[in-house]
């Protein structure tokens, strides 16, 4: 999680927002083992936790993405 921490922070540096699709959500919160609303309550609660906000979207073929920003 902390090189997705730092990730996020770098672009939140660079365009104000960063998007981070299906693939990177998947290593740190598996979809096998987290149900779908625990799993965005966590993702919710790492960002929050670096004063970030994140909302989930969901697209037409099913693959989640994440939307962080700063609060």
């Amino acid at each position: 999680m902390d090189i997705l921490a730092k990730h996020v922070e770098q672009q939140l540096k660079e365009r104000g927002f960063c998007v981070v699709f299906e693939d990177e959500i998947e290593r740190c919160w598996p979809s096998e083992i987290i149900k779908p609303a625990e799993r965005e309550e966590q993702i919710k609660a790492f960002a929050e936790s670096r004063g970030w906000t994140a909302v989930m979207r969901e697209s037409d073929s099913g693959y989640a993405r994440a939307v962080f920003e700063r609060w």
